[in-house]
């Protein structure tokens, strides 16, 4: 890397390009702050920020971070944005209306999180008034754009969020996602939204104006699907001090793993697949399919109308009603100041009765029902991530229509418990980008990412409105000088309990690979919190155990290693790449009464089907 260069105004903000250069020494926070701070004030007043965070501050922050010298943190140095019905303590929130501005006393465990992994906050965005609306429009700050042309909408709720990571004002955004929020400006800006299952990521962050408990998650924008879920590892997880948050949060299979060389995909059957009348839209959305095709896919046509049925069940049914629950004192204190689309949107949503809302969510359960078969036939579903793109003028004349419109592949995901990710797909004839959205299960971020990540390479654009190259996450990068390097196959896992011993010591994460396949995996019994034994056996024909990679500085490693408790001890394990490294190895007479668990290829995939 000694050639390496980081142009300031136009250098990626990618993970992997900020990682490499901070563990090298060849960039600091503090120049990548900068940087920021004067893209920022080259665009001018773009409407992407309602408040942010000093320079001075922001270079203190940064400046903290290089004091202690980097230290593997996922997040070390990282920087990030939020949208503003987020709570931060100290800085105020708005939810889009002025009149109701308040300074966060509190913040949730997932934002607590990204402070704790070394992450650099630059400032809380705009969004539409209470996170309603898909299209950016709905707020008295002003209208974010799409990055590529000032004439069209951003997307919304989570408009700035997303503008800033397209824009290379941040690395990743905190966003929110109940109707789609989470994946729409991904579509219109060229960049990545992770929709995960919602009660993985606790919503305790949420300020209560306009919070759809029962259905929304805290989303993230990235500029590819690898960074989204390095912040997801970071952020998920259950959280006992809310209530919707779920207990299986923290054995969710996170990793990054390669695509299947073979698997099927669902696509909308016959007129459930809409653009309405935009050639360009489905000229790319067939290329999609055919990028699929190539990768190893089979598409398979799915029948649509629960699916359709239940995005029409949000907004023109009963959970409408839940936003009253915090905003109906906020609409009486505060009508006059209220966006008159959004008021007229919050008057209604009293017209419906409990009897309503029973029906509601019986027709939602007969619905799932109907389409846990199609799940039984393909690995993700594949939609566009929105039917078209309009111009602000457009949505101004015909402003709730058009946005009913660019939800009807997104408004369902989380009446259904599904999760999905949104990736860029490619360039419409008039620049203006075009996403997809891979839809999985609940808990099945894995599994949709794998596909997600592979479907984004392949396209071959670069990223964010800069189309800065995509990173080379599979190539090798330089261990920091003075580490050793181990391999951790259970609660040492990123998100597992004992991953802080790690981190602690000054871990860095490395990277995800698997065993080669004479190696079996246990649930030990006995043991708290609860570890697997790896074992090697010559007569072993598994798939191979994944593990995670990490690398200690050589006093971190020597007490990490002190401390582990027998049975488990050290010894060399053997990688499908024909390496071999350090790693978690466990004594045969412990397997006495312990569960082979070896088809499961790995800890959290164990865990995670007894959560299912």
């Amino acid at each position: 890397m000694s050639d390496f260069h980081w142009p300031a105004e136009t250098g990626s903000l990618d993970f992997h390009t900020l990682t490499a250069a901070y563990a090298s020494g060849q960039l600091k926070p503090s120049t990548v702050v900068n940087a920021i701070y004067d893209r920022i004030e080259a665009r001018g007043d773009d409407h992407v920020w309602i408040y942010l965070v000093s320079r001075a501050d922001a270079l203190r922050a940064a400046e903290e971070l290089e004091n202690a010298g980097y230290d593997g943190r996922p997040l070390w140095g990282i920087p990030f944005s939020i949208k503003d019905c987020n709570d931060v303590i100290g800085l105020p929130t708005t939810n889009a209306l002025k009149e109701g501005t308040y300074i966060a006393e509190s913040t949730g465990q997932a934002v607590t999180r990204l402070f704790d992994n070394g992450a650099i906050l630059i400032g809380k965005t705009n969004m539409d008034q209470f996170g309603i609306g898909l299209v950016g429009m709905r707020t008295p700050y002003g209208a974010c754009s799409s990055v590529f042309n000032d004439d069209y909408i951003s997307g919304g709720s989570s408009s700035g969020s997303g503008v800033s990571v397209a824009a290379g004002l941040s690395s990743f955004s905190i966003a929110n996602d109940a109707a789609g929020s989470g994946r729409v400006p991904a579509g219109f800006n060229n960049i990545v939204g992770i929709k995960p299952t919602p009660g993985i990521v606790s919503n305790a962050c949420v300020s209560g104006g306009g919070c759809v408990k029962t259905i929304e998650t805290v989303s993230v924008f990235a500029l590819t699907v690898e960074d989204g879920m390095a912040v997801m590892r970071v952020i998920t997880g259950y959280d006992p001090t809310y209530p919707f948050s779920k207990p299986e949060a923290d054995h969710v299979a996170l990793d990054m793993r390669p695509a299947p060389p073979k698997f099927r995909f669902g696509i909308p059957a016959g007129a459930a697949l809409r653009f309405f009348g935009d050639s360009e839209a489905e000229r790319l959305f067939q290329e999609a399919v055919k990028r699929l095709d190539a990768m190893g896919g089979v598409a398979v046509e799915v029948d649509f109308a629960a699916f359709e049925e239940t995005q029409r069940i949000l907004y023109e049914g009963p959970w409408i009603s839940e936003r009253a629950l915090s905003l109906d004192k906020v609409l009486a204190q505060h009508g006059d100041a209220i966006h008159p689309v959004t008021k007229t949107i919050l008057e209604n949503s009293g017209q419906y009765s409990s009897v309503d809302t029973f029906r509601a969510i019986h027709r939602i359960a007969e619905l799932k029902c109907a389409t846990r078969p199609i799940w039984d036939d393909i690995e993700v579903l594949l939609v566009p991530t929105t039917p078209t793109i309009y111009r602000k003028s457009e949505i101004l004349a015909d402003p709730i229509a058009l946005n009913a419109r660019l939800g009807i592949y997104t408004n369902f995901v989380n009446l259904m418990g599904l999760c999905g990710i949104a990736v860029p797909n490619g360039f419409r004839v008039d620049g203006l980008p075009s996403g997809v959205t891979f839809l999985a299960p609940g808990m099945a971020e894995a599994k949709a990412a794998a596909i997600a990540a592979e479907f984004h390479h392949r396209a071959g654009i670069g990223l964010g409105m800069n189309l800065n190259p995509y990173p080379a996450y599979g190539a090798p990068t330089e261990i920091p000088a003075g580490h050793r390097e181990i391999a951790v196959v259970g609660a040492h896992l990123s998100g597992m309990p004992l991953n802080h011993e790690l981190t602690e010591r000054g871990g860095v994460f490395r990277g995800h690979t698997r065993t080669t396949g004479d190696y079996r995996l246990y649930a030990l019994t006995g043991t708290t919190p609860a570890k697997p034994g790896l074992v090697r056996d010559p007569n072993a024909k598994g798939p191979g155990i994944e593990v995670e990679i990490w690398s200690l500085p050589l006093a971190g490693f020597a007490d990490f290693i002190e401390r582990i408790p027998q049975p488990l001890g050290i010894g060399k394990v053997a990688l499908e790449s024909g390496r071999q490294v350090s790693g978690f190895l466990c004594e045969t007479v412990a397997l006495n009464g312990a569960i082979d668990i070896t088809a499961h290829a790995g800890w959290k995939n164990y865990l995670a089907s007894k959560a299912a």
